[in-house]
C-alpha cells in the first residue's frame, strides 16, 4: 500500500524552496551579530569595556561569556581606569527611589526600565563624568 501523495500549491512550494536557499546560503542570518560599540556609545563619551562577571576584570571585545547580565562603562574627560574605578565606587539610597551616589559627583538615573538602568555621574564643578549601563 502506498502513501497518499501530497499536493502542495506551487506558491508553497516556492516559499519552501525560497527559505530553504537562505538558510542553506545565510546561516550567520539566524545569529545574532556581536554588539559594536560604535553604534551604542553615547555621543561625546569612550567606550570603556564590558565588566566580565565569569572571568573578572573587563572586556574591550565582546565574547560569549558576556551573555547575560551586563555592566557597559563609558568615559569622557578621565580614563577608562579612573571611570571603572569610580563605577565600583557608586552606591544607592537606601530608601526608593534608590539614587545613585559617588562622592564628589552629582549622579542621576538618565533611563531606568524592566531589569535596565543607564546612568550618569558629573564631577561637581568640572568636566569629568562617566556613564554606565546595567541590565540582564
Amino acid at each position: 500500500m502506498r502513501a497518499p501523495e501530497i499536493r502542495y500549491d506551487p506558491v508553497v512550494k516556492r516559499f519552501a524552496l525560497v527559505v530553504l536557499f537562505c538558510v542553506v546560503a545565510f546561516p550567520s542570518a539566524a545569529n545574532a551579530a556581536d554588539p559594536d560599540p560604535a553604534e551604542f556609545t553615547p555621543h561625546g563619551y569612550e567606550f570603556c569595556g564590558w565588566q566580565d562577571y565569569a572571568n573578572g576584570g573587563w572586556a574591550m571585545e565582546w565574547s560569549d561569556d558576556l551573555a547575560g547580565a551586563y555592566l557597559v562603562a563609558f568615559a569622557h574627560g578621565m580614563s577608562c581606569r579612573a571611570a571603572r574605578r569610580n563605577i565600583k565606587r557608586v552606591r544607592y539610597s537606601k530608601v526608593p527611589p534608590y539614587r545613585p551616589l559617588r562622592a564628589g559627583y552629582r549622579c542621576r538615573t538618565l533611563e531606568s526600565a524592566h531589569e535596565y538602568s543607564d546612568i550618569r555621574c558629573v564631577k561637581t564643578g568640572a568636566s569629568r563624568k562617566f556613564r554606565f549601563q546595567t541590565g540582564s
